[in-house]
């Protein structure tokens, strides 16, 4: 705090930090004192950064701020019951309509999202969700291609389709079951995370949320994070604040041209709230580092 301003620095995520269906083991890889010194020495430099520009730009997002885009503009929107209207009170309801299933362009070819409750160490993984349905793993967008949605058996039967998605779940014995994301994953790419800031001319590299917001269609979103870099020529040029992206929905992910695999992992979600009365759920989302072309960053 300087001045009235406050900056914040977290690791390995922001909002309670991050999350697995592990053991100890989970908790000695984080290494937290081996990046304690590198947190606060960003934290310092904050005070005294330029702020974000503004404009249009190549925009970078590491897998902790993708977590949470892959959750509000991917996770959301394909829950089949906001689609048909028996969930609205809690975020809304989707701008999925059936009619869109296998023909609608989500994102590039470089997209390809599963809804996946078998994956080792995620937060929504599973052995039965409470209809009785196993654990699998569905794809919701493949090479671009809008192509399922999460559902219940009851929705399922609805569109006509072969069977549930496997993501029935209620917070406690004594809430009805809805349907929850499992673990929301962006498949990795053949990028390296490295290479993908090498191969950028002009743009902004963004890490950690500090704030969101997202219509109730799940179409026009707003995320601020805790910390960008402004890239130039391929290297990270000047630490930046109060970094800020804008988009919608389907432009977003149509621009996106590079998705890592090096740094691929799962990122735990713990307080995922939807229904009414409202109920609070375990998600995960398995991701790297992606970049979306010509986004509008910094302040309109």
């Amino acid at each position: 705090v300087r001045g009235g301003e406050v900056q914040v620095r977290s690791y390995p995520s922001s909002f309670r930090g991050d999350y697995s269906t592990s053991g100890y083991e989970y908790f000695e890889s984080l290494a937290l004192a081996d990046h304690a010194e590198e947190v606060g020495m960003e934290l310092v430099k904050l005070m005294d950064a330029e702020r974000c520009p503004s404009g249009e730009m190549d925009l970078i997002l590491t897998g902790d701020q993708l977590a949470l885009q892959i959750h509000e503009s991917c996770g959301h929107p394909t829950e089949l019951d906001r689609v048909m209207g028996t969930e609205a009170d809690m975020a809304g309801t989707s701008f999925l309509t059936p009619d869109k299933l296998g023909r609608f362009m989500y994102g590039s070819k470089n997209v390809n999202l599963v809804a996946d409750a078998t994956v080792p160490g995620g937060l929504g993984t599973f052995g039965y969700d409470d209809e009785g349905v196993k654990a699998k793993r569905v794809y919701l967008v493949k090479e671009g291609l809008f192509v399922g949605y999460q559902t219940s058996r009851e929705t399922a039967a609805a569109l006509n389709l072969k069977e549930s998605s496997g993501g029935m779940r209620a917070d406690s014995p004594l809430s009805l079951p809805i349907i929850r994301m499992t673990n929301i994953n962006l498949l990795p790419g053949g990028w390296k995370a490295e290479e993908i800031v090498e191969d950028t001319r002009d743009g902004i590299l963004m890490m950690t949320n500090r704030s969101w917001s997202i219509d109730d269609k799940r179409i026009n979103f707003q995320f601020g994070t805790e910390v960008g870099w402004r890239i130039k020529d391929g290297s990270r040029e000047a630490l930046v604040k109060n970094p800020t992206y804008m988009g919608v929905t389907p432009r977003f992910w149509g621009s996106c041209d590079a998705v890592s695999g090096d740094d691929w992992r799962m990122w735990g979600t713990p307080s995922c709230g939807k229904g009414i009365p409202g109920q609070v759920m375990y998600v995960g989302h398995g991701c790297g580092t992606a970049r979306f072309r010509r986004t509008r960053v910094g302040l309109i």
